[in-house]
């Protein structure tokens, strides 16, 4: 779906430079760094397409260079400069019917940066901000349908990580800052997989540090919301036992 998007304004961009009129300076440039694309030179061809609003800050092709300097600087893998193009395209061009592209782009640049479980997880989060903000502006867009497809596996990511660290912070005896990780997932992320562990935990440590009531309202969420899991009948036969 991706590429298809990428590739669809591309096409377009490609096209809409096609006129009967004498070249202007701009355009020259223009179909320079579009020639320059399709050679597969993109380090080349994003330098040339951002000269183009340095160069001729009001001219049509200015905002085209912009949008195909993202472009180009996706394709050479020049993730910082996909992000900060991104950025500075929203903020100048708010009114552009390219707006919705430039925030799936710099969604997709942190997508595609997501680290493992056991990493820092801030492009993570990125990646879902960003793909958030396009859903809820550009709703009825492709972008925005291929953002929501992300969405699911983004959460169920950073609702491993809090897990990752929760379990950590058990072996540690830091109960204070495994709770806060596991409660983040049950009120954050509780339609993923990692739900149900989630409320085992915390009727765990409820459990084991004495707070009964709380020990209970877990172990009854989790009987309620997952009635068949694992972390049900687990939690179900030690229901009972001392803390």
């Amino acid at each position: 779906m991706k590429n298809f998007l990428i590739l669809f304004l591309l096409s377009f961009l490609v096209f809409s430079c096609a006129d009967k009129e004498e070249k202007t300076g701009a355009e020259i440039s223009y179909t320079k760094a579009m020639k320059l694309l399709k050679d597969h030179d993109f380090a080349d061809a994003a330098k040339t397409f951002d000269d183009i609003n340095d160069e001729f800050p009001f001219s049509k092709w200015a905002v085209k260079g912009q949008v195909m300097a993202i472009y180009a600087y996706h394709k050479d893998e020049q993730f910082d400069k996909v992000i900060s193009g991104c950025d500075d395209f929203v903020r100048l061009n708010s009114a552009s019917i390219y707006v919705p592209y430039a925030l799936y782009m710099k969604g997709l640049t942190y997508y595609n940066k997501i680290p493992k479980i056991n990493r820092a997880q801030d492009d993570t989060r990125q990646a879902s901000l960003t793909f958030r903000e396009l859903i809820a502006r550009f709703p009825d867009s492709d972008y925005a349908k291929d953002a929501q497809e992300k969405l699911p596996l983004i959460d169920e990511h950073l609702a491993g990580a809090n897990m990752s660290v929760g379990r950590y912070q058990i072996t540690n005896k830091n109960y204070v800052g495994a709770l806060q990780n596991f409660n983040e997932v049950t009120t954050r992320y509780r339609l993923t997989k990692q739900a149900p562990e989630a409320y085992f935990r915390l009727y765990e440590i409820y459990s084991k540090i004495g707070v009964t009531q709380e020990a209970k309202k877990s172990q009854e969420y989790l009987a309620e919301l997952f009635p068949d899991n694992y972390w049900t009948k687990l939690a179900s036969a030690k229901k009972g036992l001392t803390p």
